[in-house]
């Protein structure tokens, strides 16, 4: 049923999933004029019409509840909606490939490959769990490639432990080939129980099947999973110890999720080293496992420096190669270092005055010289009025030379030229300070991949814009080097109010920084 309407909001454009558990379909916020994924949730069979309401009910509060979620590495749900007496979730549209479909075309992956692909997974799940939601549903099916990073998606099932009011007893969730001994015997699933679903997930990416095999026979198959009994995995290199722990048996003697994360992360840089250290992708750090505080914004991983809004890549590559070059400035500058000092001493060691050692007059101040970082720096003014005057014999121009070529560095050079929390503060600020009645400035400080996937080109941002008679960007925060946060209040001319906190990245793009993504964290 294209083109449908959900909510009055969310235009239904084209199916792009089915399963077990609903309908995932591609579609347009008509609202805030952006692609989102919609997930109609099927309608059980065989239950009354109560039965219906208890888990219509359970299925809204699971969706309220992983909301709550904010990840880089988690697909982010934005909203739930009633469709049809049906709960129906609003989730973030990610273009990307599932892992079960990579291992059906590949098979059996590298170790490097699935430590950063576990690692950046895990501390999407570790950091549900410090919000006390299980997943419940980990496979490699609800894990997403997309060109930006590895993503974990559908926590349709999941839900916090301590939310069991409308818990069905009896009731067996997940994918049997994936689940935990003790969530195929029935028992509460807990945050162990997806360390195991995990492991299960990167052994069958590590051996090209699942550790339990691949038995048509649900009822046979879960008996095999219930007795817990792995064999052992033969492709999985160094991650074999780790991988091993977390499909224990006894749930006391798995990791916790924060463990995986920290040690995967750690794995996939020395396979990463030991395999092909020269051709190996630099990968930005998985995402911090605590949750303190939700992260402001979902960075991208620089996998692809072309993009036009892709915040560079941080130091790994380039740093060698800048201390390679500070390292030939430095030489050099202690070889001038050298021949000046001689100059100087080797006429007192002779006897002979410094004017006249070379058998030509003193010369004056050199016009530039050279700090320790190699740097040359300008010449003094003429006007010297501030500078104390030598001494006889140069002793204040050195101790001014000296003084000159160790300046306190600036704050944006304490961050390697990186832009402060002021200015991005006032990046948000400013562009905000614009709309409605400005979209012609505001417009050039998006980048051009913001522009045409978040905005929907000029057409549908002029649209969007149209309807709202001031926006106010208020609680603006920031985290150097590109993350921002605010509270955005939207005053439609209908007389709706719209109040959204919402986080942002911003790249330096020509000197101005830029909005080169943004996620609505919730609204109301």
């Amino acid at each position: 049923m294209p083109e449908r309407l959900v909510a009055d909001r969310y235009r239904l454009v084209e199916m792009v999933g089915s399963g077990g558990m609903g309908v995932v379909w591609d579609a347009w916020d008509e609202r805030l004029q952006r692609r989102v994924a919609v997930k109609q949730l099927r309608a059980l069979p065989g239950l009354s019409e109560d039965e219906a309401r208890v888990a219509n009910e359970r299925a809204m509060r699971e969706a309220r509840i992983t909301a709550r979620l904010h990840h880089r590495h988690a697909v982010s749900v934005f909203d739930v909606v009633d469709d049809d007496g049906r709960p129906c979730l609003i989730m973030q549209f990610v273009p990307s490939t599932t892992l079960g479909e990579l291992i059906r075309e590949r098979g059996p992956l590298p170790p490097a490959e699935v430590a950063r692909i576990g690692a950046r997974v895990a501390s999407a799940l570790a950091a549900a769990h410090d919000l006390g939601i299980v997943h419940r549903d980990v496979k490699p099916g609800n894990v997403l490639i997309s060109e930006d990073g590895p993503l974990i998606s559908d926590f349709g099932i999941s839900r916090a432990l301590d939310d069991i009011s409308l818990t069905t007893t009896g009731l067996v969730h997940g994918t049997p080939a994936y689940l935990s001994p003790e969530g195929a015997r029935g028992e509460e699933a807990t945050y162990a129980s997806d360390v195991f679903c995990l492991g299960s997930t990167l052994y069958a990416a590590l051996e090209g099947r699942p550790p339990f095999g691949t038995q048509a026979n649900s009822i046979a198959l879960l008996h095999r999973v219930a007795a817990g009994s792995v064999e052992p995995p033969q492709h999985s290199g160094p991650l074999t110890p780790l991988l091993t722990r977390m499909l224990s048996r006894d749930p006391a003697d798995r990791p916790t999720m924060a463990e995986v994360a920290e040690e995967l992360e750690a794995l996939g840089r020395e396979a990463s080293e030991v395999a092909a250290p020269a051709a190996t992708p630099v990968e930005a750090p998985a995402a911090p496992v605590a949750t303190g505080r939700p992260p402001v914004t979902f960075r991208f991983d620089p996998a692809s420096p072309s993009s036009p809004d892709r915040a560079p890549a941080a130091a790994p590559v380039e740093e060698p190669r800048r201390r390679r070059r500070g390292g030939l400035v430095a030489l050099a500058a202690v070889l001038v270092a050298a021949v000046v000092l001689g100059a100087v001493l080797l006429p007192r060691l002779t006897g002979q005055d410094p004017g006249t050692a070379t058998g030509g007059p003193a010369t004056s101040a050199p016009s530039a010289s050279t700090d320790p970082t190699g740097e040359a720096e300008p010449a003094p003014s003429e006007d010297a009025s501030s500078a104390p005057p030598a001494d006889e014999d140069g002793s204040g121009g050195e101790d001014r030379s000296e003084q000159e070529s160790s300046p306190s560095p600036s704050p944006s050079e304490e961050q390697d030229g990186s832009p402060t929390e002021d200015q991005l503060t006032a990046a948000i600020t400013d562009y905000y300070a614009l709309m409605p009645d400005d979209t012609d400035a505001a417009w050039p400080r998006m980048t051009s991949r913001y522009q045409s996937d978040h905005a929907g080109g000029r057409e549908a941002y002029e649209a969007f814009w149209d309807d709202i008679d001031r926006v106010e960007a208020s609680d603006v925060t920031a985290s150097p080097p590109d993350e921002a946060q605010a509270t955005l209040t939207y005053y439609y001319d209908d007389g709706r109010v719209l109040v959204e906190p919402t986080a942002f990245e911003l790249v330096e793009e020509e000197g101005t920084l830029k909005i080169a993504a943004s996620t609505v964290l919730s609204n109301r």
